[in-house]
C-alpha cells in the first residue's frame, strides 16, 4: 500500500512539473512581446524597398504604403509603424482597386510573429480550408473594407482583382495597444491576403 501511494505521488509530481513547464514555454512565447514584435516590424520594413511600389514590385519584393488616414504630405516618412509593408504572392489580372467604402470577397491567413512554439506564427484565425492558398477550394470571406483594421483597408484600396498579398502590419494599423479576443496588445500581424471580387456601394457581391 505504502509502495502504490508513494507510486501515486510521483505519477501526480510528475504530471505538475509537466503542466508547470508547458506553462512556462507558453509564458516565454509571449515574453517582452512588445518589444519582440517592435523589432519584428523594423526588421522587415530594413528589407523594405523605399522606391517602389505596388504598380513596379515584382513577386516576392517589399513595398510599403502609407496608412490611408495619413496624409502623404503632411507625414514623417521616418515612422515605421505608420506603414504597411507588402509583400506580393502573385498578380492577378485586375486592372482597378476597391475603395475604402466597397465590399470585398477575399481568401485570408491571419498569423502573429513567429515564437519557439509557432515557427511560422500562431494562426488566429483564416478562410483556407487546404494547409496553402488554393482559390478553387478555399471558400472567401466576404467583408466591408471600412469594418477592417487599418493596415488591411489600406493594402486593399491598393490591390487588384486576382492579387495574393503579405501584409506585414505594425500593431498601430491593427488592433492596438489592448488585448482583443485572442490577438495580444502591440502584436504585429502577418495577413496573407487573395482578393477574389469586389463589388460598390450599394451592389452585391456575386454568390460563388
Amino acid at each position: 500500500m505504502k509502495r502504490l501511494l508513494t507510486l501515486c505521488l510521483s505519477t501526480v509530481m510528475a504530471a505538475i512539473s509537466f503542466s508547470s513547464c508547458e506553462e512556462t514555454k507558453e509564458t516565454d512565447d509571449r515574453h517582452n512581446w512588445k518589444e519582440r514584435n517592435a523589432a519584428y516590424i523594423s526588421d522587415i520594413a530594413a528589407k523594405c524597398d523605399t522606391s517602389l511600389t505596388e504598380k513596379d514590385a515584382g513577386i516576392n519584393s517589399i513595398f510599403r504604403i502609407l496608412s490611408f488616414k495619413l496624409n502623404p504630405k503632411e507625414s514623417d516618412h521616418n515612422i515605421t509603424t505608420d506603414y504597411v509593408y507588402c509583400q506580393i504572392l502573385a498578380k492577378g489580372d485586375g486592372k482597378e482597386s476597391p475603395l475604402y467604402t466597397d465590399s470585398v470577397r477575399i481568401n485570408f491567413r491571419l498569423r502573429l510573429i513567429p515564437t519557439d512554439n509557432f515557427p511560422n506564427g500562431q494562426v488566429l484565425d483564416q478562410s483556407y480550408t487546404t494547409q496553402e492558398l488554393d482559390p478553387e477550394i478555399n471558400i472567401p470571406a466576404s467583408f466591408v473594407i471600412s469594418g477592417l483594421v487599418d493596415g488591411v483597408a489600406t493594402a486593399l484600396q491598393h490591390m487588384k482583382t486576382g492579387d495574393s498579398w503579405r501584409l506585414y502590419i505594425p500593431y498601430s494599423l491593427g488592433y492596438g495597444k489592448s488585448n482583443v479576443r485572442n490577438v495580444p496588445g502591440y502584436s504585429t500581424l502577418i495577413f496573407d491576403l487573395n482578393l477574389i471580387e469586389y463589388a460598390k456601394t450599394g451592389n452585391p457581391l456575386s454568390l460563388k
